[in-house]
């Protein structure tokens, strides 16, 4: 996505990920090329959508939801961020039945709703036991009570507040930690879904995942109120699958473009699963905005100048050095006090995730803005057209590195919009 303040375009492959549950409890992924992933929402403003992993909702094709939903809404706001809500309303509307009309015109089945849940709680649950782990706790032995609790008191934290429980635990002094969004309230067709099938799903993942009798029924207990909680905000399980969709273009009254990005899980008990990932719009400070969602390690290391693969290395080995830096101090003071080491190391055990996550963070900061900026002073000059040819270029790297390792996971052809307010243009294969 390349946005200046001139226009926007969004440019994709054409390559899907789709993912299928069989009755057996088993899943598979399929792959397929020629697929079309930009979506014009609003002719006039214009808005556009594009999406990215995974390419299926409740068993449809985007496009299937997307068709829909511009048949029953041909105005659905007078902003971007008013027509990413009114597609929100709209699959909770269809998914809870509640529209019994488009229920009708695109039938689910219920076993549907109920194998979302399932997976929001098998996922809930391995980020508890990763919580586990990072609490303490080793393969090789179970869980202690403390280390539990602790566990308990992480994914509480992740689920009521922006980030995850280690960007919040090392935030600069008199900073607070942002509460998650309210996404839904409480209704009775949620309320009739925990009390159906909560407890069973629970018992059998920790048992699943932790073996049978290692956590108590207290624990439990408060891990069940987690999980209602944490189903009314925008917190997403890490091992849910996710469709990423990108919406950009002009508001009725906005002369710069802008788009928002969410991430979209799931639905069930009348509530839809998303999370608002950012939002923004071009102007003074940052004229020129470039943005890659998805199988794009080529794309950023072009503009961040390094791929994530390589940065994961960087932060172990940081993180390792870090950690048998304050063991061998802890050693060095164990000599005089011993508990005074151990408290120390005690206090400070999370500090090589930290210190590493830290210093990785300002170093991508500084690379992104080194040859970003670069970049984004071409971009920031270039008319709508042209932004859609720049971002089929940038594309084409991702199509290129797949080629070449015989992935099957991007794929020709390249097709982009470019808009400008009022008016908005296809493009296939920009480039040629």
């Amino acid at each position: 996505m390349l946005l200046n303040t001139q226009g926007a375009a969004l440019a994709a492959d054409s390559a899907l990920t789709a993912i299928e549950y069989h009755e057996n409890g088993t899943a598979s992924i399929r792959y397929q090329t020629g697929t079309e992933k930009i979506f014009i929402l609003d002719q006039k403003l214009p808005v556009a959508s594009m999406i990215f992993d995974v390419a299926e909702f409740y068993r449809y094709p985007w496009a299937t939801v997307f068709d829909a939903f511009v048949a029953r809404h041909p105005s659905s706001g007078n902003s971007v961020a008013k027509v990413a809500g009114s597609v929100v309303t709209f699959i909770s509307k269809w998914t809870s039945g509640e529209d019994a009309e488009l229920r009708k015109a695109l039938p689910i089945d219920d076993v549907q709703e109920r194998l979302s849940f399932a997976i929001y709680i098998a996922a809930l649950v391995q980020r508890y036991w990763q919580c586990t782990e990072l609490a303490g706790a080793v393969d090789e032995r179970r869980p202690t009570q403390t280390e539990m609790a602790r566990a308990l008191d992480m994914l509480r934290f992740e689920t009521q507040y922006s980030g995850d429980y280690f960007q919040n635990l090392f935030m600069p002094f008199g900073e607070t930690p942002q509460r998650r969004p309210i996404i839904a309230q409480s209704n009775p067709r949620l309320v009739a879904l925990l009390e159906a099938y909560l407890d069973r799903l629970l018992a059998s993942m920790l048992r699943a995942m932790f073996g049978e009798g290692t956590i108590p029924p207290e624990i439990k207990s408060q891990l069940a109120d987690l999980t209602i909680a944490s189903c009314v905000t925008d917190w997403i399980p890490p091992g849910v699958p996710k469709t990423g969709i990108v919406f950009a273009g002009y508001g009725a009254n906005e002369v710069r473009p802008m788009y928002l990005e969410l991430k979209i899980a799931s639905a069930f008990g009348g509530i839809v699963k998303h999370q608002v990932v950012s939002s923004g719009s071009p102007g003074p400070n940052e004229p020129a905005i470039i943005r890659s969602f998805a199988q794009a390690d080529l794309i950023d290391a072009l503009l961040r100048g390094a791929q994530p693969g390589y940065k994961y290395v960087l932060f172990q080995l940081m993180r390792q050095g870090i950690g048998a830096l304050m063991n061998a101090v802890g050693s060095e003071i164990a000599k005089k006090d011993a508990t005074l080491a151990r408290n120390i190391l005690q206090t400070f055990d999370q500090a090589p995730l930290a210190i590493s996550r830290a210093i990785l963070m300002a170093g991508d900061d500084i690379a992104r803005h080194a040859v970003e900026m670069r970049v984004a002073e071409v971009v920031g000059s270039a008319g709508p057209q042209l932004l859609a040819e720049y971002a089929g270029k940038l594309v084409r790297l991702s199509v290129i590195e797949h080629e070449l390792v015989g992935s099957q996971t991007v794929g020709e052809p390249i097709m982009a919009v470019h808009m400008k307010r009022g008016s908005i243009e296809r493009v296939k294969s920009p480039i040629g």
